[in-house]
């Protein structure tokens, strides 16, 4: 057993050497011709790996360029992205790509935000939208029957792979996909947060995926397309929302519209959190103070981000409300201008700005983030006390 495991291990170092030499070697290439001839190495050694459902080498790879190589890193990074949520199927002895698509929604509640399995009916009315304002005239699609919070999403490379498979089957037959949703995780409750439509789309290989890519149609009719898709979907979803204010965003490659998502998150969660103390306590824009700052983790083993307290204008050392914002590569200096900028627009004028950096904590009891206060101290979000008796009013 351990000669097997240890060949095991020098198997994955093997790959994950070759893996980073070349991803090297693209990221110096000088030619469309050799990056041609690097990629398609890589993505055969990729898929040989997520066909084994093994991610060992390609996190290692990525962890060793990560150090080394912004550009390789990246490189890398794409190719086994685009490898996970992409396959091959046959169809009527064709060749057929499929692509993982993934649908964002931004919603907020004051209420638990709903993942649930979606009725026949809406993953039908779903369907009909994706097939008649985005996708190509050869394409078939199949949708996930679940609608997912970012907790419950797959992770690793294999097991996105995994799932692109079984909608691109489910794609062949012209049928959803049913989701067992005992199988996947409890979700994180919050009050603004993502939740995700997956689906697959098939289409000839080679051939055009959307309705804007085929010949003779212009390429700018993405623009009004995804507008048309934005407003039946939000019709569509309407009943399963209840009780929440949500917005669809643009459906999209499955990586590149969770970053996108991510990101359009960061001023939703404000806009939520300050319609949400008007709501509920009454707290008018103008009577907030706002209280933010960037925390890290000292080691380097977490991702940094900006946290943002809301409190009583009179408040300099209470925090009743916060509102993480993920750096996602931005620059620190950057991301706090867009912080501010964000508070002014929904009408927070008074704001502190912190110099300097927080540790990255959390409630020991509860895990929460902690949140600055004006006066710099680091509390947990708690409701004002004479707000506790006020009757619940409902969301519409």
């Amino acid at each position: 057993m351990r000669r097997t495991r240890a060949g095991t291990r020098a198997r994955q170092s093997a790959d994950a050497s070759t893996l980073v030499k070349m991803a090297r070697r693209l990221s110096e290439s000088g030619s469309r011709i050799e990056d041609q001839l690097w990629q398609r190495r890589l993505i055969e050694l990729i898929n040989e790996r997520l066909a084994r459902r093994n991610d060992d080498a390609i996190e290692s790879a990525l962890d060793e360029l990560a150090s080394s190589s912004q550009r390789a890193y990246d490189d890398l990074a794409d190719m086994a992205e685009s490898c996970a949520e992409s396959t091959l199927v046959e169809i009527d002895g064709r060749p057929h790509d499929v692509l993982l698509l993934a649908a964002p929604l931004l919603a907020w509640s004051r209420y638990r935000l709903p993942t649930t399995t979606l009725s026949a009916g809406v993953v039908e009315s779903l369907s009909a939208q994706l097939s008649g304002h985005l996708l190509a005239r050869d394409a078939r699609v199949a949708i996930a029957d679940h609608l997912y919070s970012i907790d419950q999403l797959p992770e690793a490379f294999s097991d996105v792979r995994r799932l692109t498979e079984q909608l691109g089957d489910a794609a062949v037959e012209r049928v959803s996909l049913h989701v067992d949703p005992k199988k996947l995780r409890e979700p994180i409750a919050m009050l603004a947060d993502t939740r995700y439509v997956l689906a697959a789309v098939a289409t000839p290989a080679g051939g055009p995926l959307f309705h804007w890519q085929e010949l003779g149609v212009d390429p700018d009719a993405k623009i009004e397309a995804l507008a048309a898709f934005r407003e039946q979907a939000a019709s569509a979803l309407q009943p399963v929302m209840t009780g929440c204010r949500f917005r669809v965003l643009s459906p999209s490659a499955f990586h590149a519209a969770l970053r996108f998502a991510d990101r359009e998150l960061r001023e939703f969660s404000l806009e939520a959190a300050v319609a949400y103390l008007k709501l509920s306590y009454d707290f008018s824009p103008s009577g907030l103070s706002a209280a933010y700052g960037v925390f890290a983790d000292p080691n380097g083993q977490s991702g940094a981000e900006v946290r943002v307290g809301l409190a009583k204008a009179t408040d300099e050392d209470e925090v009743v409300e916060g509102v993480v914002w993920p750096l996602l590569g931005d620059e620190e200096e950057q991301t706090m201008e867009e912080v501010e900028k964000a508070l002014r627009a929904v009408g927070v004028v008074k704001s502190v700005a912190h110099s300097h950096r927080f540790p990255l904590e959390f409630c020991d009891d509860c895990g929460a983030p902690l949140f600055p206060t004006a006066a710099g101290h680091v509390v947990h979000a708690e409701p004002p006390e004479e707000a506790e008796d006020r009757p619940a009013t409902p969301l519409h």
